[in-house]
């Protein structure tokens, strides 16, 4: 027997596809098949957001850290701030049988940064495709997978806190979108920074990052930009009635749109229970209000967002991590002794860079016969010594 497809079942099926591409950038866009107006970027789904945490506080984290699914999806240098070895997974419910699933895991080292990798799988029911002529043409299969590895680290900061400073962080993406019997291929870079420092009771974060830079997508004859965006973004933590709240604040620039801004707030409850509420702007379904929730026992952690799309429904964000192995160590203890000793090293660093050799030396006397074997003392001591003899030949 042969399939019916009335013209509401029809227009219910492309804009599904015309939903994927809400879902991703926020705003209704005409689709034919699954390619949006001229000029708008292919591989919409790699802009999606999955984590939950992030989703809830309305896709904003490009200043914050603490999240290994954030992170990958805003600004690769929060990956730095990772405390233990941790394994993630995500599962995003939409309409009309969409569907997305990620797994990430980040590995932090002791002094040489965090390294972090993630699959991502993007599922869509058959759809109907049409000839040239408007004819169907039989049902479309689609879906579409992103491979992700990133890498984070500090670049200066003080000594005694590792929390603290400025972080760096890369990644490289392999995307590969499937319609039908036809393929796209395409490989991205990302890259960010983000600083983070002590203001008043609380830590202050300024994260930026461009993303998804690279070649474009290409179905047959038909060439997508690549779905690059540039994100801003900053968040402040402090203690409210003793526990811990967030403030965060985006803006993000996509090639192919306009000036975007979401907030989201986050309180966590004893430590235990996060209530998460977020906002996104210039959304075209919905109030762009976003809600979520999570809990936290020990190193085990579960994570849920709501989105509302109006007459599309709502997605449905499923999250868990869990964290093992030891602890980086974050905060440096030392003895009275060993403090000085770094107070006189850093004085040494600051006549270092005012090429004020003899001072420097100096100071790393005083820091040797505190510490002998300070080994950062030991090396700037030998370069000092070598700056002095070439100044003075």
């Amino acid at each position: 027997m042969s399939k019916q497809y009335n013209s509401k079942r029809i227009e219910q099926r492309v804009a599904v596809t015309a939903v994927l591409l809400l879902l991703a950038t926020g705003h209704w866009l005409l689709v034919t098949g699954v390619h949006a107006d001229a000029g708008k970027s292919g591989g919409q789904f790699i802009r999606i957001v999955q984590s939950p945490r992030a989703s809830a506080m309305g896709d904003s984290g490009a200043g914050l850290y603490g999240d290994i699914l954030g992170s990958i999806a805003l600004n690769p240098a929060g990956l730095s701030r990772t405390g233990y070895r941790e394994i993630a997974f995500v599962y995003n419910s939409w309409i009309e049988g969409i569907s997305m699933q990620q797994i990430a895991y980040a590995h932090p080292f002791k002094k040489t940064g965090t390294l972090a990798f993630s699959v991502s799988m993007l599922n869509i029911s058959d759809f109907p495709g049409y000839d040239n002529s408007g004819a169907y043409a039989g049902d479309v299969k689609a879906g579409d997978i992103l491979f992700q590895a990133g890498y984070a680290s500090r670049l200066k900061g003080p000594w005694n806190d590792r929390r603290l400073g400025l972080f760096c962080g890369a990644g490289v993406k392999y995307a590969r979108e499937t319609l039908e019997a036809v393929t796209a291929r395409t490989t991205l870079l990302d890259f960010g920074f983000l600083s983070i420092s002590r203001l008043g009771a609380g830590f202050l974060g300024l994260g930026i990052s461009m993303q998804s830079m690279g070649s474009g997508f290409k179905f047959d004859s038909e060439k997508d930009k690549s779905p690059s965006i540039l994100n801003t973004g900053l968040s402040y933590i402090t203690m409210l009635w003793g526990d811990p709240f967030t403030v965060a604040f985006d803006f993000k620039k996509p090639n192919d749109g306009e000036i975007r801004f979401s907030a989201g707030l986050e309180f966590l409850l004893k430590r235990i229970v996060a209530w998460r509420i977020g906002y996104v702007s210039d959304e075209d379904l919905g109030s762009g209000l976003r809600f979520g929730a999570g809990f936290n026992l020990k190193l085990f952690q579960l994570d849920y967002a709501l989105s509302n799309y109006d007459r599309f429904g709502s997605a449905h964000r499923f999250g868990m991590s869990y964290k093992f192995g030891k602890p980086v160590e974050t905060l440096s203890y030392l003895t009275p002794e060993q403090e000085k000793a770094r107070w006189r090293l850093a004085r040494a660093e600051k006549f270092m860079e005012k090429n004020r050799y003899y001072e420097a030396v100096l100071e790393l006397n005083e820091a040797l016969k505190l510490e002998p074997n300070l080994q950062e003392a030991l090396d700037m001591m030998k370069k000092a010594r070598i700056l002095m003899e070439t100044h003075q030949k």
